[in-house]
C-alpha cells in the first residue's frame, strides 16, 4: 500500500511536469516576471576556495549517491509491482547497501572546512540512513516482515530530504531527481 502511494506520487509528479511543459507559451509567466521573482530570493554567498574544494570532492560521491538512491527506491517499487521476488530484490539491494556504507565512510573522512562541518554531518547521516534502509530491505528478504519495508521507506525519505538540504547549500539550483 505504501509503495502504491509512492508510485502514485511519482506518476502525479511526472504528469504535472508534463502538463507544465505542454502549456502554450501564452499561459506561462512572462520572462521579466520570472527574473524578478528569482531576484527577490536571497542568493547564498559564493563558496570560499576551501568550501569549493569540499563541494567538488563531495560531488563525486553525490553524483553516484543520487543514482543509487533512485535505484534503491525503484528496487522497492519493482518488488511490489513485478511479482514480489525476494531473491531478485536482494540482488538489487546488496550492491546499493555496500555503496551507501562505503559512501558514509568516505564522506566522514573528507576534510570539510569549519563552515561546512554541519553539512558534512548531515550528508554522513543521509548516507547512514540509506545504508540502514538497504539493510532493512535485505532483512525483509530473509524474514518477510513487511514492517521492514515501511521502515526502509521512511529512512529513504529522510535521507533524501537531508541530501537535498546539503545540495541546496553546496550546489544551489541543482536538478532534484527525487
Amino acid at each position: 500500500m505504501l509503495l502504491a502511494g509512492v508510485v502514485a506520487s511519482l506518476a502525479a509528479t511526472g504528469g504535472a511536469v508534463w502538463l507544465r511543459e505542454m502549456r502554450p507559451p501564452s499561459m506561462m509567466q512572462p520572462v521579466a516576471q520570472t527574473i524578478s521573482t528569482r531576484d527577490e530570493k536571497p542568493q547564498p554567498p559564493p563558496l570560499t576556495a576551501d568550501e569549493e574544494r569540499f563541494a567538488t570532492t563531495l560531488w563525486a560521491v553525490h553524483r553516484e549517491a543520487t543514482r543509487s538512491a533512485v535505484a534503491l527506491s525503484f528496487a522497492g517499487i519493482a518488488y511490489q509491482t513485478e511479482g514480489r521476488d525476494a531473491h531478485a530484490l536482494a540482488q538489487r539491494i546488496e550492491p546499493l547497501a555496500k555503496f551507501f556504507h562505503d559512501a558514509e565512510t568516505q564522506v566522514r573522512a573528507m576534510g570539510a572546512p569549519p563552515s561546512l562541518t554541519a553539512s558534512q554531518g548531515q550528508y554522513v547521516d543521509a548516507m547512514a540512513l540509506y545504508a540502514n534502509a538497504a539493510s532493512e530491505m535485505l532483512k525483509f528478504t530473509g524474514d518477510g516482515d513487511r514492517q521492514r519495508l515501511n521502515l526502509a521507506h521512511e529512512m529513504d525519505v529522510r535521507a533524501s530530504e537531508d541530501m537535498l538540504r546539503v545540495g541546496e547549500i553546496l550546489w544551489p539550483g541543482q536538478y532534484k531527481p527525487h
